[in-house]
C-alpha cells in the first residue's frame, strides 16, 4: 500500500482563516494535534512569511488555493477576451509568487466559466461545440504561460486544476471529465508541473460515477478531495456545492458512505502514493469543537 497524505482544507474548515491572521495561526496550532500533514489554505497577501514561519515550525506541507483569487477577481482562464485572459493569468502568476515565498508546493486553480454563462440563469446560454472548443484552446494556452513563467523563475510548484461543476452553481468550462481530460494529455506534453485534483462532490454535481471517473483520471491525479452537496431539491438553502457536513439532512453521502469511498479509493491507488483532502464548511459557533467531533467521526481517515 503506497503512503497517505492526510490534508485540510481549513479555508471551508476553519472559514475565519480566509481574513484573519490571528485565527489562521490558532488554527494552525490547534491542528498539531492531529495526524494531517498538509494545509490547503488562502489568506490575502500581507503575512506570507510570517505564513511560511508559522508552516514550517509546525511541520505542515502546503498548497495556496489560488481558486479563491480568480473568483475574487472575476476572471476566467479560459475566457476567449485576451484582455480578460491576461489578467486570469496575471492573478494566477501573483498566486505562484506567493506560493514561491511561502513554500507551498501548488497553487489551486479552476478552469474559469463555460462560454456563454451569465450570472443571471435566465440569461445562460448553451455554448456551441466551436465556442467550448476555443475555450479549451484559451485555458491550455494560459496554464502554458503560467508554467513557462514558474520555469523562467525556477519554481517548483505544481499548478493544480480542480474541476469544478459545469451546471449547476460554478458553471466551469472544465467539469466533464471528457473535457478535463483532454486538455490535460496537452499540457501534459510539453509541462510536467500541472496535475488534477479530483473532487467528488463536483463529479456527482456533473452527474458522473465518482469511482468511474477517477479511474479515468488516475494517471494525473493523486489528490482527492471529500466534499459533500445537496442535489435532490434546486429550492434547499444549501443546495449544490456548500460543502455540507457528510451527515446534513439530504446531503448525498454520510459518514459510512464516505468510509466505503475512502477504501475503495485505497484500492484503486493500490501502491501509488495519494493524498486525501476533508472539505466540509463549518457552520457551527465553536470552530474547534466542531471540528474535534468531525475528526472523531473519520477515524478511518487516520488508518494507514
Amino acid at each position: 500500500m503506497g503512503t497517505i497524505k492526510r490534508s485540510l482544507a481549513i479555508s471551508s474548515l476553519f472559514p475565519k482563516t480566509l481574513e484573519s491572521w490571528e485565527d489562521l495561526e490558532k488554527t494552525v496550532r490547534f491542528l498539531e494535534g492531529y495526524s494531517f500533514t498538509q494545509l490547503e489554505f488562502y489568506h490575502p497577501p500581507g503575512h506570507d512569511r510570517q505564513i511560511a514561519k508559522l508552516f514550517t515550525e509546525a511541520g505542515f506541507s502546503s498548497i495556496l488555493i489560488g481558486v479563491i483569487a480568480l473568483k475574487g477577481a472575476g476572471f476566467s482562464l479560459c475566457t476567449g477576451d485576451k484582455e480578460e485572459r491576461s489578467r486570469a493569468v496575471s492573478v494566477l502568476k501573483s498566486c505562484m509568487d506567493r506560493a514561491s515565498e511561502i513554500g507551498s508546493h501548488g497553487v489551486m486553480l479552476n478552469s474559469g466559466f463555460v462560454p456563454g454563462y451569465s450570472p443571471d440563469p435566465a440569461a445562460i446560454s448553451i455554448p456551441t461545440p466551436e465556442q467550448l472548443k476555443a475555450a479549451c484552446d484559451a485555458y491550455v494556452h494560459s496554464i502554458e504561460e503560467a508554467a513557462e513563467y514558474g520555469e523562467q523563475r525556477g519554481y517548483n510548484i505544481t499548478l493544480l486544476l480542480e474541476p469544478g461543476d459545469s451546471k449547476v452553481q460554478s458553471f466551469q468550462l472544465l467539469g466533464p471529465t471528457d473535457k478535463v481530460m483532454e486538455t490535460t494529455e496537452r499540457i501534459k506534453k510539453q509541462y510536467q508541473c500541472y496535475a488534477l485534483i479530483m473532487d467528488v462532490a463536483h463529479l456527482r454535481e456533473e452527474g458522473e460515477d465518482v469511482m468511474s471517473s477517477l479511474r479515468r483520471t488516475l494517471p494525473y491525479c493523486d489528490h482527492i478531495h471529500f466534499c459533500n452537496c445537496v442535489m435532490d431539491d434546486p429550492s434547499r438553502e444549501l443546495y449544490g456545492d456548500k460543502h455540507v457536513d457528510f451527515d446534513y439532512p439530504g446531503a448525498c453521502w454520510n459518514y459510512g458512505d464516505f468510509e466505503n469511498m475512502y477504501r475503495n479509493i485505497r484500492n484503486l491507488y493500490k501502491d501509488r502514493d495519494f493524498t486525501i483532502a476533508l472539505e466540509i464548511t463549518c457552520r457551527a459557533t465553536d470552530n474547534e469543537a466542531w471540528f474535534a467531533d468531525v475528526a472523531s467521526r473519520c477515524s478511518w481517515i487516520f488508518e494507514d
